[in-house]
């Protein structure tokens, strides 16, 4: 007869690996509590994914034709690092607030790629991202981390985008077909 203490746990016993892609916007703040607040399990690892972008810096070949272009860039990198080690301390206060277990993964290079390259090394089982709700023009001009994601992850893709975003930004709301509203009837309340 065999002892069912000595069958090894899971992947359902041990909760879900889920990276929550943020980058400090309101967008991404949304994402992690839409994700606490409706599909958060105990148990589940999260790993909040910070891409860390050096894009910032101007017209790095214009600061090299300056006598002072180290001095320059170097500033900006340190200007930089100051904001990524800001934004890390942050997320992690956000991590320990909601009381979820996992950690802050600071990635390099493209948001997109470098979300879904950390995704595949830690074996996550899906990805949480927010919506900036850019139109499909601009998008298509700029891109989008989100969009990356969605069309280039082999696992599933939650996108969370705030009801208020696709009110204010398109002029319309989508009904929600599971939220009833009682209707009131004048003419029944009268002739009762």
């Amino acid at each position: 007869m065999s002892d069912i203490s000595q069958i090894p746990a899971t992947k359902c016993d041990t909760g879900d690996t889920v990276i929550v892609a943020m980058d400090g916007s309101e967008y991404s703040d949304y994402a992690l509590q839409f994700y606490y607040d409706t599909v958060h399990r105990p148990g589940n690892n999260v790993i909040i994914a910070h891409a860390s972008e050096m894009k910032n810096i101007s017209f790095p070949a214009i600061a090299t034709m300056t006598p002072d272009s180290n001095a320059l860039v170097t500033q900006e990198l340190q200007a930089e690092e100051k904001r990524c080690i800001e934004l890390v301390d942050k997320l992690t206060q956000k991590l320990n607030h909601l009381k979820l277990e996992g950690k802050i993964e600071r990635i390099h290079g493209e948001p997109g790629h470098a979300v879904i390259e950390l995704a595949n090394e830690k074996h996550a089982d899906f990805i949480v991202v927010g919506c900036r709700g850019k139109g499909s023009v601009r998008r298509t001009l700029t891109g989008s981390v989100t969009d990356y994601i969605v069309h280039h992850s082999h696992i599933p893709v939650m996108v969370a985008r705030h009801k208020d975003h696709i009110k204010h930004h398109h002029g319309f709301h989508f009904p929600n077909p599971f939220h009833h509203h009682k209707k009131h009837d004048d003419k029944t309340e009268k002739s009762s």
